[in-house]
Parts: C-alpha cells; sequence; structure tokens
C-alpha cells in the first residue's frame, strides 16, 4: 500500500467522521423518523455538486471507456439502495450499539469478493492486517453493548452476565431481531458494492463516477421516502439546512477516499476506511458531547492500530 494510498484514507476518514457525526445531529426531532428524506436530499445535493465539480475538472474522462464503466456504476448504484436502506432500517427499528459491530465484519468478507470478482489478493501481511482492523473495530464497537447492559441492569447483574454474550451479542441476536438481520444485509451488500466503487474509481473521472452511484442511490431511496410519505410538512429552508453540510462532507470525503483505489487494492482501502470509526467517537466527545469510556475501547483502538501499521507496510 502506498504511502499516497495511506493518505487519502486518512484524510477521507476525517471528513467520514465529521459526516457521521453531523448526520446523527441533523437527525432531531420529526427528523428522526426521516431517515430516507434525509438521504434523498443529501446525495441528490451531493451528486450535483460532484457532477459540477467534475465538469470544472476536465469532465468525465473515462479511462477504459464507456461501456468498461456503466457496468459497475449501475451495480454499485443499485447496491446502496439497499445498503443505504438497510442501514436506516436496522438504526430504525434496533439499539444502534447493537447493529454498529456488524458493519465491522465487512473487512473480512471483502478479502473474498475481491478474489472472485476483482482477482485481488492482499500479501500474507496485508492479510493479518486486515483482520486485525476488522478485529479491532469490532471490540472498540461491541463496547456499547456492555455500556447499555450496565445502564439496564444493577452493577452486580451486568457484570454477572458472561462477556462472551456481550461479545457474541450481534449474532446472538440474528434470529430475534429483525434491525440486526437488516444491519447484515448491508454488510453482505457492501462486501460486493466495495468491489464495483473502486472500478467506478479507476474509470472515469472520480467525482464524476461518485455523483453517477449517488444519484442512482439517492433516485432508489426517493421511492422508499415518499411510500413513507417522509417529505409531508418539510419546507426549503429546513431541507437546505440538513442537506448542504452532510452533502459537502460526503463528496469531499469520499472524492478523496476514492483516490485510494487507484493506488492499491479495493480490500486495503475497505479496510482502513474503518479508521472513521475511533475518529468518529473522538469527535462525538468534541461535538456532540457524548461522553464514551475510552479506556474500555483501548484493546479496541491498539488492534486497529497494528491492523493498520501493517497493511501500510504491506
Amino acid at each position: 500500500m502506498t504511502f499516497a494510498a495511506v493518505l487519502f484514507v486518512c484524510v477521507g476518514a476525517v471528513f467520514a467522521a465529521l459526516y457521521n457525526v453531523f448526520t446523527k445531529k441533523v437527525q432531531t426531532g420529526d427528523w428522526k423518523n426521516r431517515s430516507s428524506a434525509l438521504v434523498v436530499l443529501h446525495l441528490g445535493t451531493a451528486a450535483v455538486l460532484l457532477v459540477g465539480w467534475s465538469m470544472a475538472t476536465g469532465g468525465p474522462r473515462f479511462t477504459e471507456g464507456f461501456e468498461a464503466f456503466i457496468w459497475p456504476m449501475i451495480a454499485t448504484g443499485v447496491l446502496n439502495i439497499g445498503i443505504m436502506f438497510a442501514k436506516m432500517r436496522a438504526r430504525a427499528i434496533e439499539d444502534v450499539s447493537l447493529v454498529a459491530p456488524i458493519d465491522s465484519t465487512t473487512p473480512a468478507i471483502v478479502i473474498v469478493t475481491s478474489m472472485i470478482i476483482l482477482g485481488e489478493y492482499p500479501s500474507h501481511l496485508g492479510w493479518a492486517g486486515i483482520w486485525l482492523l476488522a478485529a479491532g473495530t469490532y471490540v472498540l464497537n461491541i463496547q456499547d453493548v456492555g455500556l447499555k447492559l450496565a445502564e439496564r441492569l444493577k452493577k452486580d447483574d451486568a457484570a454477572a452476565v458472561p462477556r462472551w454474550h456481550v461479545y457474541l451479542a450481534p449474532f446472538l441476536a440474528l434470529k430475534s431481531s429483525a434491525g440486526v438481520r437488516w444491519a447484515f444485509f448491508a454488510v453482505a451488500l457492501s462486501t460486493l458494492s466495495l468491489n464495483y466503487d473502486g472500478l467506478v474509481a479507476r474509470r472515469a473521472n472520480i467525482a464524476f463516477g461518485l455523483g453517477c452511484v449517488v444519484a442512482i442511490a439517492a433516485l432508489g431511496n426517493l421511492g422508499i421516502a415518499l411510500w413513507r410519505k417522509e417529505f409531508r410538512g418539510v419546507t426549503f429552508g429546513a431541507a437546505a439546512g440538513k442537506s448542504l453540510p452532510l452533502a459537502a462532507l460526503f463528496a469531499i470525503g469520499n472524492v478523496i477516499t476514492n483516490q485510494a483505489y487507484r493506488e492499491t487494492i479495493v480490500p486495503y482501502v475497505g479496510t482502513m476506511k474503518r479508521l472513521q470509526i475511533p475518529l468518529t467517537i473522538i469527535l462525538a466527545f468534541l461535538i456532540l458531547g457524548e461522553r464514551k469510556s475510552f479506556r474500555e475501547r483501548l484493546a479496541g483502538g491498539v488492534l486497529m492500530t497494528i491492523g493498520a501499521v501493517l497493511i501500510s507496510l504491506s
């Protein structure tokens, strides 16, 4: 993995973390029940910004011809309709602390899908780094399950719950929780879409390709938002205020991150993108005042750091 790829992913992770924090910040009041509408508004705005950006920087610039670009663009655009909706449904009907760790399993599976779809194989060092970073992300996220359990139970009762039960909580809830099933469905789609994200970034102007993809995702979620009547009572001022900051952060962060697909293989980029998770925790503390237990997340942070170093050296 080149130094440029590491730099692109790390800078992109900062913008992704800001995007995650502000997404939560704007979903207040009745906007908690307008998830699809918010997706449509900010992705649609991002699509306009991205296509405009591409036109100002040389146009589409298809590197292997339009035919080689169109299929991966449509594939990841359609997959992202399902990903965005599944993630929203998961968070709407299940505790975020339970569904967030599930996303951590994506990098480990992307290794396999990238071998099949792209023929890309990590080195032995990179393989170890991917698994360590994925494991660290999971360990870091799963702490919220333990904290929620401690809040709901008396301290003595919470301490009596086996630790393995906390670590396997998302998998144990798979049968009983529709939200958890939606989260795993989003992961399954993500392991496919990341590969096509890489192809789109390599075969056209990055901003143009990304703009086309998010336009498809926005249109797909428009049908969902209309069906759920989520635009009822929305004013132009409220829509612009909610969507513009998210659109700008999304567009800038993803354009920077997607540069890395031209520098290294998809499994490395998909895994290193998870660095946004500890950054999100830090920024949520600074911006939203969310006080997470940093001590309990130390083990996950250490594993993520070691994994990131191994990937960087591979």
